[in-house]
């Protein structure tokens, strides 16, 4: 029923066919050509809202019934054309158990539109559904949350998009489709959740569900980000550090030779050891020492990050969603990001190595000077709402993100080691 309201309020009724075969109202050899536009038809006007008047309304406008009677009669024809094609074609029926529940909701519908006449039962209903969905940690609820979160991605890669949409729907922001009332699960609301508020939600225990679907689609997020930042942070560490072409001279050309490439040089490399054996020396290019650790991203890996920079820009704005995106990391900006998160705590309280006072007093001081250098901007914004978002989670709220940023730092750790270790086998 769950996956029903929602597949009903985001006018999916092909899947919608799905949930009535498994809720028994339809069978599963139903002619699916045949129903989808007769629900559209008799179901889109009712998920509008407004109750059997403004039901009425809407099914005239759909069949093209105006004020003269020759509309009013090729209407009613065909209505009653579909009607009876509704109940001599099409095999439905209703359970005895589905019959009880839905006169109670209809009952709770009249009370609702006595004080409201555009009240609509499944919109309204929309916000209690999305958060059951981020709540309950089912087998059935996890199913239906993966659907909403994952269906149409292409690649079948977690949509950003859908993940903040959905966040703000439980919290009641929805957004509408243009010129209609059902939810655009790829939209985020405009007036919806500031950052602060989804961080406490995601840590709250009305995210069970949600945490579960997202542990690994989380590491997998870090690895994108880590291997991006990496790459083009190379790039951009040899470009400022390659020393300049030797000028020409005239008539005679270049008598210099051209610096090497200094990620084609090989260089000693320590690399650790795989299964427990001993670190070893392996002499790798830096291309190649990069090539291994951080991978290059595949098609849908770069797609993916794109929507990661978009989600960086929704919370955070420009500098953040270029950090993402592994653009201009050489700056004192994104060094000064770096930082502000580690100062806000969002790395946790038993990093004794970031925690120590020595430690925070260089970190006082670097990141001081780095204002001083890039002046005001987006990192201040980007320290100053971590700060502020994780000041507000409960002790339990931040012992939960704690866990949580400790279990994917050590994620990260023995990823890049394996990825290391194979490596030292082979020439070590």
């Amino acid at each position: 029923m769950i996956s029903a309201v929602i597949h009903l309020a985001n006018k999916d009724y092909a899947s919608l066919i799905d949930d009535f075969i498994k809720l028994q109202i339809l069978p599963p050899d139903s002619d699916r050509a045949a129903i989808i536009p007769l629900m559209d038809k008799a179901l889109s006007p009712y998920v509008k809202g407004g109750g059997a008047k403004k039901y009425e309304e809407e099914l005239k406008k759909l069949y093209g019934m105006d004020d003269d009677i020759q509309s009013q009669v090729g209407g009613f024809q065909a209505m009653t054309q579909d009607a009876l094609t509704v109940l001599n074609d099409i095999p439905f029926s209703i359970p005895p158990y589905f019959a009880i529940l839905g006169r109670a909701i209809v009952t709770l519908e009249g009370i609702a539109l006595t004080g409201n006449p555009d009240y609509g039962i499944i919109m309204e209903s929309y916000p209690f559904i999305a958060r059951k969905l981020l709540r309950e940690d089912r087998p059935e609820i996890q199913s239906a949350l993966q659907e909403v979160l994952y269906s149409g991605s292409g690649g079948g890669a977690l949509k950003m998009t859908r993940l903040l949409a959905l966040l703000n729907n439980a919290a009641g922001a929805i957004s509408t489709k243009e010129g209609a009332a059902f939810v655009d699960l790829d939209a985020v609301p405009e007036d919806g959740l500031e950052f602060s508020d989804g961080l406490k939600f995601l840590m709250s225990d009305n995210a069970e569900s949600l945490r579960s679907l997202l542990e690994d689609e989380v590491d997998n997020i870090v690895d994108i980000i880590c291997r991006q930042v990496l790459r083009k942070g190379l790039t951009e560490a040899l470009v400022a550090l390659t020393p300049p072409r030797p000028p020409s001279l005239p008539f005679i050309g270049n008598i210099l030779p051209s610096p090497p490439a200094l990620d084609e040089v090989p260089i000693p490399l320590l690399l650790p050891g795989s299964g427990g054996s001993a670190p070893s020396v392996a002499v790798l290019t830096i291309k190649d020492f990069i090539d291994l650790i951080a991978p290059k991203l595949d098609r849908d890996e770069e797609i993916y990050a794109i929507s990661l920079g978009e989600a960086a820009l929704e919370f955070f704005g420009e500098d953040a969603a270029d950090f993402v995106m592994g653009e201009s990391l050489l700056t004192a900006k994104s060094a000064q990001m770096v930082l502000g998160a580690i100062r806000s705590g969002v790395f946790g309280q038993q990093n004794e190595l970031l925690n120590g006072a020595a430690a925070q007093q260089a970190l006082g001081a670097v990141s001081s000077l780095l204002s001083n250098i890039g002046g005001e901007g987006g990192s201040g914004n980007l320290e100053k709402t971590l700060d502020e978002s994780v000041s507000r989670l409960s002790d339990s709220e931040r012992a939960r993100l704690e866990s949580i940023v400790q279990e994917l730092t050590q994620r990260s750790i023995n990823r890049a080691t394996k990825r290391l270790g194979g490596v030292s086998r082979i020439i070590g």
